[in-house]
């Protein structure tokens, strides 16, 4: 048992030792407000607070925890042993930073709460975010700093046991036109008839274009890989879909695809000002599959904090998977693993989970130009991190992306890296 010791608990201090102690390391904990005077051999004895206490393993505590406002924070970042960190404070303690101040401002998101910048899609943008930094770079901070906590512990105290991870792949699909002209209500979205595309498809020449799912199903099966196909079902305006909702084609794609892989809901542009497109999107998957989708990701990447998710956490949405950037590779709140949503502003913990998303193959197509040897090149620093933490990889890719050669060959090589590491002696 770890028992901690802090003068004030707050929500805030409450949600992040049950991140760190209950769902990270897997170590039973408790809180004590008063100094322990009787130790006992069996308990490892933790102090958060802005004084040393002998016989405690000492941890320096900063406000942001002991605040219920939210207000910007003076970021310094420095060096703690190999890597580095903000909330840095005295190094007379045995951590000399604030661990859990520094682990809440990323996963809380605490810097999406602050007035900022955003792109014309509303999206905060990476440049705003302390991980933009040159230090951080978008890794996965958080789990650095708890491998680090976790030896420092082991030091100490031989006989903890924590929870054993190992690196996990998991690939997800984002279905935003599941064809390029079957199912299309062509009244809506008139076809480009020009392109040898369409006259190959309308004379039975060739399949649709973006129809690569029985060879995404066929490399997925190679490898023994689950995977989760978000839907797209709103085809109103220019930035959704051009397959109507309601196509026979769609209705069979879904039904063969939930055989094989989880079903999610890919809210469409603007489901998450407008409450009632989301639940019709979630009932007409909901028929399509006959069960309710319990994972979702935002069309366009297009979350806000707290709306989003506040929204998200009243709905049977149980984990969402909409946490990355578009622009850049990495991790948004500095971790692989998932957390839940804590909503700063109601100073409360949800239900609702938040699995990161870090890679996505849009990337490369809307923001940054690179081939596909680059493109496998930029995604191996990425990997090895995530190797080094025993992390999770979850990368987006889009069917209609993977139509071409080019995004194939980087699905292929992300695919056959990510589960035969041994063989490859990444």
């Amino acid at each position: 048992m770890i028992v901690i010791y802090t003068p004030k608990v707050t929500n805030r201090i409450k949600y992040t030792f049950d991140f760190v102690f209950s769902q990270y390391f897997g170590i039973d904990y408790t809180i004590v407000h008063e100094p322990i005077t009787a130790f006992a051999s069996s308990n490892i004895y933790i102090n958060y607070s802005k004084e040393i206490k002998q016989q405690y393993f000492n941890i320096v505590q900063h406000n942001l925890l002991l605040e219920t406002n939210i207000t910007p924070q003076e970021l310094f970042v420095s060096r703690v042993a190999h890597f580095s960190v903000f909330f840095k404070q005295d190094n007379r303690f045995d951590l000399s930073f604030d661990i859990f101040s520094s682990i809440f401002y990323l996963i809380a998101r605490y810097e999406e709460y602050l007035p900022h910048q955003q792109d014309t899609h509303g999206r905060y943008l990476s440049s705003n975010s302390i991980l933009a930094h040159a230090d951080f770079r978008f890794a996965p901070v958080v789990e650095y700093w708890l491998l680090y906590f976790k030896q420092r512990l082991e030091e100490q105290f031989k006989f903890l046991n924590f929870k054993k991870y190992h690196f996990e792949y998991l690939p997800t699909f984002d279905i935003d036109n599941a064809y390029k002209f079957k199912g299309r209500n062509w009244f809506q979205h008139f076809p480009n008839f020009l392109t040898s595309d369409f006259w190959k498809y309308i004379c039975h020449i060739s399949k649709d274009k973006y129809d690569v799912y029985d060879d995404i199903f066929k490399l997925l099966k190679e490898t023994n890989s689950s995977s989760i196909f978000f839907f797209l079902l709103n085809d109103e305006g220019k930035l959704n879909s051009k397959v109507s909702p309601r196509a026979d084609a769609l209705q069979q794609l879904i039904n063969t695809c939930k055989e094989r892989a989880t079903i999610g809901i890919h809210p469409s542009y603007h489901a998450p000002t407008q409450t009632v497109l989301f639940d019709n999107e979630l009932d007409i998957l909901a028929t399509y599959t006959g069960r309710i989708a319990a994972v979702s990701r935002q069309h366009f990447l297009r979350v806000s904090f707290p709306h989003y998710y506040r929204e998200l956490s009243n709905t049977v949405i149980q984990t969402d998977y909409s946490l990355a950037y578009p622009d850049v590779p990495g991790f948004r709140a500095g971790c692989s693993r998932p957390f839940y949503f804590f909503d700063l502003e109601l100073d409360t913990q949800t239900h609702l989970k938040i699995q990161a998303s870090c890679w996505m193959d849009a990337t490369y197509a809307y923001y940054q130009t690179l081939d596909a040897e680059q493109i496998n090149l930029n995604f191996l620093t990425l990997f090895n991190q995530l190797i080094e933490i025993s992390g999770i990889l979850v990368p987006i890719f889009h069917n209609d992306l993977l139509a071409s050669e080019k995004y194939w060959g980087v699905f292929k090589f992300i695919n056959k890296l990510a589960t035969s590491r041994d063989e490859l002696k990444i």
